[in-house]
């Protein structure tokens, strides 16, 4: 009988609410990479710009994921604020993002 190992996991923040989530750290890595990617080739970007980096960065790897980009997306995203790795600013009354200098 085959057992189980437990994957490593990542506490993720969230800075708007303090509130704490473990995910996957596979799946962490993955969606942490392809956010720093898509803001590093062009910032400042909205949420939206950022999710349709992410599934260019998918796209082009020939990445499969079957949960939802959005929902990782922005917990991810909200971490990585909290990590101070990409900050947040409003400009014209939109929410932009990218990445701290």
């Amino acid at each position: 009988m085959a057992t189980k190992t437990a994957s490593e996991k990542v506490e993720c923040l969230n800075p708007n609410t303090g509130g704490r989530m473990n995910l996957d750290k596979k799946v962490y890595e993955l969606f942490s990479k392809a956010i720093y990617h898509t803001l590093k080739k062009n910032q400042p970007l909205t949420y939206t710009q950022i999710v349709e980096g992410i599934y260019d960065c998918f796209k082009q790897q020939k990445t499969k994921f079957d949960g939802s980009v959005s929902w990782y997306a922005v917990t991810v995203k909200n971490d990585m604020h909290a990590r101070g790795i990409i900050e947040l600013f409003t400009e014209k009354g939109k929410k932009l993002h990218q990445l701290k200098k």
